[in-house]
């Protein structure tokens, strides 16, 4: 009965039994089924992809397919096809021979299919040539309809010719042949090409195809981007314009993500390039808006500063000084106007630098970040919860469908066709809802993180801009640009993690409770084996955290490390440490790996315990019920199946998940550490300038000043942390009483107005520390300091010039107005204007990081020009003229000191006293403290003060200076070499273009082992495959079994679907019921199939732990050798890289990309990996379940691998862009660490902190682009999921009804489509994730196959002994820095004889300086040879070479370590070896003050002065014994006394060895045996000073004299 009421049904639906069809001509249904496959599908796919495009195509595209005949013949083709199906419902009307319900359904949809598409092809007139065709996915599906067509013509043929007219109309015959015909032209119109289009069109037009575009209408600009639009040119010439994110996209644009399509375009032609070519950030993602509504809470409550002056100086615009000369380059023009910075962002942000210490987020409570956090981000995120709660409920009505389609399928005749059809349609639709809110979601969590990104950075930085430098010392540089790179990742990361740590249990809950209804009690064991597995994870979590957390210290401290090693790189390769420093971060890198492998192996128990964790539970609670009796049903297991794999997903994330809020809680703590720093509380440093005398400017009264932290008051109530900090304090006041840095005591001073103040000292005396006690950069312990007009800053020319990464103007600007008559005068005044001519671009010209294309004296020369232009009322000068000629010194005093300052308040720091004649007061300062004070003409003439101090009577000193501007101009245009036309000297970061390049990816298989990669792979195919057999045995058992029993249908019906219906109010299964034969299991060979099933789980358990370890192990072994090859490519690349290399592109490889490699690129590879194999295996499952679902999935591939194809052309050029833009960020928060004080005493801070929210925004815009791509991509995968889910189901239902279909097979194939959406997406994102993390690999790649190496290794090996007598000869050495430039030297030739002084002097770029690096081999000769005792050292070794030369270079660099390193980083030499070079280089004192050779020296040395370090690296000189010893102008920074009693101890230290000094001071050389005077490359003239002297026409007796001429000058 039930069958007939079936037959029923589908006779009413598909009108009488036919044998017409073509495809199934022995079906009596075969023409019904033959419309719903080939008319219905065909034209349904059609109108869908015809329909999306139209959305797709933008109004303000190029209008070059208005006149294109093919296009309008297929408009008009299109249409006319539409009228077909039309005129077949019309002629039935009027007929006797009505139309079926299939035909009316098929008709319609062919209908509307041809309409949609004919509005597409009227849309597509506004697209470009290229489209000529339409798009591809379009075009794809049009061959469908033709198809459809065809079959459709070959039924009427063959009718025709069985001549059985009888069913056939007469309009059937016309209307089909009409429809190929129809179809044929449509073929005719896709054939022109775009050339064809393009030739036609600028032919009928006659010109060129350059569209107009309107740009009237402004889009709204990022306030942090210039003022420059982002337009690029498309293949045509046209300007595109991407403008806002979703700022005119509609409701439905947003809803499907079609916004984003023009930046798809773009991506997909290629014109990705630079962060210009990306949508601008919405309004609300803007760093802007971000730091503004985070500062308001984070502050909220706190008090400013009560200096107000200070505060509002970072935006004020200082006064002018009415008291300026006449002719004065500042006369009458402002000094501060509107400047490259947007002012936008400027008026809103001028936020007072606060405290956080006194701040509340509630009352009387301290605002924490994650208080702030929260208050700023909390109620929008939580409320995002609430929409993954519901859309993780509606995950669970797939299961529950599965299990009401099964039994429907199991009780053939029991339940209407109506109830499949609804089914079927319940599962598309659930898939559809539970999909679309899931893209919604992630998408709203991402613009959430990416503004919790913007305010953590920029918080971070502000806080390192107003932490005073005492308790910023705390940190180190590494530290702190890790808070930025890696601890600011790991907190936003919190914001998937979080909701996911309560949703993942709730979803782990809920399937639970859905197994309790399929299997009662028995799921009871699995229950029990996840609890298990639940303390197991906890016990690894705990230990995983461990590991981090020595994880981040361990990479610290080699970020740190190699951020030294980078800063002092040229140090070390004089030195030849490659191999000590090399070894040094190999031993860091081992404990850092250690801690990884700790982690890696952890987690790969964690994968091995979750990823077979449902198989496991599966067979104990399948062989449990069994085993109690219960019979096994299809819809049982199938559905129990569905339930174990959406438990997958929860169990295997938990762990990830926990770990990303432990890492996460980790990183929080060490920011939060960061940011409760103690401030520079100016209120409490300065004294109220109201009780000051108006004509002083600056008082010190009793004032006491230390470098050390202070003692940190314990205000909190967090006893971890605040018992660190108090041991910390503890530990550090023990030290300072053993080991006092120095300090600064009972200081009484005071400037008046206009008065020039000198300061001298020995070294070490504490003239720097006085001036940074004025600027508030030390920590004041006692007495009261006042400045006036604290607000306008400080004028600062600081000891060790700091030089930004900019041109030469900018530097010198600062961000100030260019006034051409003032930037002119300060450049003559600085004596730069020379310099400027030799420039390849002028002032334009770029400077290298830290100034490395500069010489010493350039470089203070440009320090001080910056503090000249800023118009400051005080300057405080430490010692620029130590760095200068001495008639270049002469002119500075004269124009610029004495000149354009003459009206200003000066402190200048001085071991010239010859220039503090004119000066209205002379400090005197010793061991800490001033001794004496007093007008130049007492305190000068002082011969016992004088003699105390180690100076010479200034009218005595002779030491005219030699005309020596620091850097040759040879060597200059070496690396102006490096720069392009415009002066441009550090290039865009590298970036490849197009697909990551397949040697990467072999050089990572090879990084992790042929073997060991070939190993994983077959270990994942094992997996799956056992996988996948076990859930076919279960569907084999369940369709095979050997018994059938006859129950009750009503016990299919199981209790979950009883309590649905309950509560759904509708009625209970009656139990009057018929009965009907269900498929069971029979007690007899129960066994048997549990004995296969164990076996197959036991093999799958195997597999998977093998998978776990190898692919944890194979991460390890990569990640340790592209660590050891890029470490290595690095330290053997030439200076010359290093110069035109930011350091920050260096530390972003060792740092964000080794990361990267270690971390992200095996974790996002391995489940790649896992989803590529998983979805091969449900795919094959599928179509083996149903077979006819192999017809649907030819399409969907073809759709898939174009989807896949257009996002991954576009989403690795934005991963690309984004790694490319975060270097900067790094780069410029390093180098204000190095210069905070000139930055806080010039008061641009907040001009630093603009342009680090510039370059923040650039790196987000990327980041939040490449994002929206991948929504993009979710969103087109996750329909087509949905696609294929309905697919599996309408055939289920077809094939169901046409008593085909096997119920086990079918709900195996539909439980594995369930999560083929899930699968999809995993699949495309991870293998774009990574290949974007790839890109990590290529960058590691680039530098360590392309970066040129120096040339190691030599031909011979010198004799043990060499070199015995330092001969060194030069034979008609010739060499450029680059073959396009001049020779820097030029057939030189000259010999010394063992032990000879000679003494090198020239003007600037007669090749002095080429000579040292000719010897050390720095730069490879092109003619000639250099030999030291007869031994060409082109045939020896580097490091043989290097280590036997000793060197005193001009910037002396210590490392982070203690005073022992520092000297004897190899161990060499005893300790009282070192304690008596120390005492001859007169620092023994000052190292016993420390505490020792043990004492550490501080980051970059910053515990020494610069005069002390320059002793230092004399005293490594000393240690070496080297018979030959080159000295840089090494004496520059130390008084004249402690110089002439160092070239002493050079005499007698180096007595017997050859010394080459490059002369600053003339007394220096004067000693010499003789002179090399350097003209043009070549050796001009080489003969004793005294006979040089004696011939006046000599270019000695030249350079003496002028120097001596130029130092008088103001005597």
């Amino acid at each position: 009965m039930a069958s007939s009421d079936d037959d029923s049904l589908l006779r009413e639906f598909c009108g009488p039994p036919n044998n017409d069809s073509v495809i199934w001509p022995h079906s009596k249904y075969g023409y019904c089924k033959e419309l719903l496959v080939f008319g219905l599908t065909s034209h349904v796919m059609l109108a869908v992809t015809s329909g999306l495009y139209i959305g797709y195509i933008q109004n303000t595209e190029h209008q070059n397919l208005k006149k294109s005949r093919a296009l309008k013949s297929r408009q008009i083709v299109s249409f006319l096809t539409s009228l077909i199906p039309v005129i077949q419902i019309i002629w039935s009307l009027f007929n006797t021979q009505k139309l079926t319900p299939v035909e009316y359904l098929t008709y319609s949809c062919t209908f509307l299919a041809w309409v949609v598409h004919t509005v597409y092809l009227v849309k597509l007139r506004r697209a470009g040539i290229k489209h000529i065709r339409g798009h591809v996915p379009v075009l794809l599906m049009w061959p469908l309809t033709l198809l459809a067509t065809v079959v459709k013509v070959v039924e009427v043929v063959e009718t025709l010719q069985h001549e059985d007219t009888s069913n056939l109309q007469e309009i059937d015959k016309i209307l089909s042949f009409v429809g190929i015909a129809l179809q044929l032209l449509y073929f005719l119109t896709v054939l022109p090409s775009p050339r064809h289009a393009r030739a036609n069109y600028e032919k009928g037009q006659g010109r060129r195809i350059f569209p107009s575009i309107n740009d009237d209408d402004a889009d709204e600009e990022s306030p942090l981007i210039r003022r420059s639009r982002s337009y690029s040119r498309d293949r045509y010439g046209a300007l595109v314009e991407l403008g806002v994110a979703e700022e005119h996209a509609n409701i439905f644009s947003k809803m499907v993500l079609s916004w984003i399509q023009p930046l798809m375009k773009r991506g997909a032609r290629g014109d990705l390039r630079t962060a210009d070519d990306v949508f601008r950030l919405p309004w609300e993602l803007q760093t802007r808006n971000v730091e503004e509504s985070f500062s308001e809470v984070y502050f909220k409550g706190s008090s400013a500063y009560s200096v107000t002056d200070y505060n509002t100086s970072y935006a004020s615009t200082p006064q002018g000084n009415v008291n300026m000369p006449p002719d004065s380059l500042f006369s009458n023009e402002p000094l501060h106007g509107v400047n490259s910075y947007s002012s936008d962002f400027e008026d809103t942000i001028t936020h007072e630098i606060r405290s956080p210490q006194s701040s509340t987020c509630k009352s009387q409570k301290k605002c924490t970040l994650l208080g702030a956090l929260l208050g700023v981000f909390g109620v929008r995120y939580f409320a995002l919860g609430v929409v993954k709660f519901v859309y993780d409920l509606l995950s669970f009505s797939g299961p529950l469908l599965l299990n009401a389609l099964v039994s429907f399928m199991e009780n053939k005749h029991n339940e209407p066709v109506l109830n499949g059809w609804l089914y079927a349609g319940g599962l598309c639709l659930s898939s559809f809802i539970v999909s679309f809110m899931s893209i919604h979601y992630n998408y709203q969590i991402f613009k959430i993180l990416i503004r919790m990104r913007a305010a953590i950075v920029t918080m971070t930085y502000r806080k390192a801009l107003v932490v005073s430098s005492t308790t910023l010392s705390r940190f180190t540089t590494g530290e702190i640009v890790n808070f930025m790179s890696v601890d600011s990742e790991r907190i936003i990361n919190i914001c998937q993690s979080f909701h996911e740590l309560w949703s993942l249990p709730v979803k782990i809950g809920v399937a639970l409770f859905l197994l309790y209804q399929q299997l009662g009690l028995a799921f009871l064991t699995g229950v029990a084996f996840t609890l298990l597995l639940v303390l197991m994870t906890k016990w690894l979590t705990v230990k995983i955290q461990k590991y981090f957390e020595d994880l981040m210290q361990h990479k610290d401290g080699r970020i740190k490390a190699m951020n030294e090693v980078l800063y002092g790189i040229r140090v070390i390769k004089f030195y030849a440490w490659e191999k000590h420093f090399t070894r040094k971060i190999k031993q860091l890198r081992d404990l850092e790996l250690g801690s990884l492998k700790g982690i890696k192996y952890l987690d790969a128990l964690c994968v091995y315990f979750w990823a077979t964790t449902p198989v496991l539970i599966s067979i104990l609670s399948f062989t449990t019920y069994s085993l109690l009796g219960n019979q096994l049903t299809a819809a049982k297991i199938f559905t129990s199946l569905a339930l174990f794999n959406m438990l997958i997903g929860p169990l295997n994330s938990f762990p990830w998940v926990l770990n990303g809020v432990i890492q996460a809680w980790v990183s929080l703590k060490r920011v939060q550490r960061f940011l409760e720093l103690q401030e520079l509380n100016v209120s409490k440093y300065y004294t109220p300038d109201d009780a000051m005398d108006p004509n002083c400017y600056l008082e010190i009264k009793h004032g006491s000043f230390q470098w050390e932290r202070p003692l940190k008051k314990n205000t909190s109530k967090d006893g971890g942390s605040s018992r660190d900090d108090e041991e910390e304090d503890k530990q550090r006041g023990e030290d300072e009483k053993e080991t006092g840095t120095l300090r600064l005591s009972n200081l009484n001073l005071r400037v008046g107005r206009g008065q020039l103040v000198g300061v001298i000292g020995c070294v070490g005396s504490g003239k720097s520390s006085l001036l940074a006690a004025i600027m508030a950069e030390m920590t004041k312990s006692g007495g009261f300091i006042s400045v006036s007009n604290l607000g306008d800053g400080f004028g600062l020319a600081p000891q060790e010039a700091w030089i930004q990464h900019a041109t030469l103007r900018e530097n010198i600007m600062f961000g100030v107005e260019y006034i051409p008559r003032r930037y002119r005068a300060v450049m003559q005044a600085c004596a730069l204007l020379e310099d400027i001519k030799i420039l390849p671009a002028g002032d334009q010209t770029e400077i290298g990081e830290n100034g490395v294309t500069l010489s010493g004296g350039q470089k203070a020369r440009v320090a001080l020009a910056r503090a000249v232009y800023q118009d400051k009322d005080v300057y405080l000068m430490d010692d620029p003229l130590a760095a200068v000629d001495a008639h270049v010194g002469a002119h500075i005093f004269s124009k610029c000191i004495m000149g354009l300052l003459q009206n200003k308040t000066r402190i200048l720091c001085t071991h010239h006293t010859k220039y503090l004649q004119e000066a209205d007061l002379v400090v005197v300062m010793e061991h800490g403290e001033i001794t004496n004070a007093g007008h130049p003409s007492v305190i000068l003439k002082n011969k016992e003060l004088m003699t105390t101090l180690q100076y010479e009577d200034s009218e005595k000193d002779e030491s005219a200076e030699i005309d020596q501007p620091m850097r040759d101009k040879k060597e200059a245009e070496a690396l102006a070499g490096e720069e392009g036309e415009d002066g441009k000297l550090v290039q865009e970061e590298e970036k490849d273009v197009g697909v990551v390049k397949l040697h990467v990816y072999k050089a990572y298989w090879n990084a992790i082992g042929c073997i060991l990669a070939s190993s994983v792979l077959v270990a994942l195919f094992l997996m799956q495959a056992s996988r996948n057999m076990t859930d076919w045995w279960l569907s084999y058992w369940v369709t095979y079994s050997h018994s059938q029993v006859s129950i009750n249908s009503s016990m299919s019906n199981n209790l979950l679907i009883e309590t649905l219906q309950s509560r759904s109010n509708s009625a209970v299964l009656d139990p009057s019921v018929p009965s009907t034969k269900i498929n069971l299991t029979s007690g007899d060979n129960l066994r048997f199939y549990l004995g296969i099933y164990g076996g197959l789980v036991g093999a799958n358990s195997i597999f998977t732990l093998f998978r776990a370890f190898l692919f944890a192990y194979g991460g390890l072994c990569a990640a340790r050798t592209v660590h050891k090859r890029l470490l290595s490519s690095v330290m053997k690349a030439p200076v010359s890289f290093f110069d035109v290399t930011p350091i920050g592109r260096i530390i972003n490889r060792f740092s964000s990309d080794v990361y990267t490699i270690d971390d992200g690129l095996p974790f996002v590879l391995n489940i790649f990996l896992a989803s590529l194999f998983s979805t091969v295996g449900a795919l094959i499952v599928t179509c083996y379940g149903l077979p006819w679902f192999a017809l649907v999935l030819l399409p969907m591939v073809l759709i898939y691998m174009y989807i896949q194809n257009y996002y991954r052309k576009t989403s690795r050029e934005l991963r690309r862009i984004e790694s490319v833009t975060m270097s900067p960020i790094y780069a410029h928060f390093s180098e204000t660490l190095t210069g905070l004080s000139t930055i806080r005493a010039l008061r641009t801070a907040n001009r630093f902190r603009l342009e680090n929210a510039s370059k923040l925004e650039t790196n987000q815009r990327a980041r939040f682009c490449s994002f929206a791509v991948t929504c993009w991509l979710s969103f087109c995968l996750q329909m087509l999921g949905v696609a294929i889910i309905t697919m599996v189901a309408i055939i289920a239902v077809l094939e169901h009804r046409f008593d085909s279909v096997n119920p086990g097979l079918v709900g195996l194939a539909i439980s594995y489509t369930l999560s083929i959406s899930a699968l999809l997406q995993s699949l495309v994102t991870t293998f774009t994730d990574t290949e974007k993390n790839m890109v990590s690999m290529e960058r590691a790649q680039q530098y360590t196959v392309d970066v040129p190496w120096e040339q190691q290794e030599g031909i011979r090996k010198a004799p043990t002994s060499w070199p015995q007598n330092g001969q060194v000869s030069f034979h008609n050495v010739s060499f450029a820095y680059r073959a396009n430039l001049p020779n820097a030297l030029n057939g030189v030739t000259f010999e010394l004889h063992p032990a000879e002084k000679l003494g090198i002097v020239g003007r600037t770029g007669s090749g002095k300086s080429s000579l040292l690096l000719v010897l050390f081999r720095m730069v490879e000769i092109q003619t000639g040879r250099v030999t030291i005792d007869g031994v060409d050292t082109a045939h020896l070794s580097l490091e043989e070479l290097r280590s036997k030369l000793a060197i005193i270079p001009q910037d002396p660099f210590l490392f982070f370590g203690s005073v022992r390193e520092n000297l004897d980083p190899t161990g060499q030499f005893t300790e009282s070896k070192l304690w008596s070079v120390l005492n001859k280089c007169h620092l023994k004192s000052a190292v016993e003050a420390l505490g020792g050779l043990e004492a550490e020296a501080g980051e970059k040395g910053r515990r020494f002065s610069a005069g002390q370090r320059q002793l230092m690296c004399l005293a490594r000189a000393m240690l070496s014994g080297a018979k030959v010893l080159c000295i840089d102008e090494a004496t520059a920074s130390v008084d004249m006394e402690t110089d002439q009693l160092l070239q002493q101890t050079i005499r007698q230290e180096f007595v017997n060895s050859t010394v080459l000094t490059i002369a600053h001071r003339i007394n220096t050389i004067l000693d010499s045996d003789r002179v090399l005077v350097m003209n043009g490359g070549q050796v001009a003239e080489l003969a004793s000073p005294q006979l040089l002297l004696e011939d006046q026409t000599s270019m000695f007796y030249g350079l003496v004299n002028s120097g001596a001429t130029s130092a008088v000058v103001n005597e």
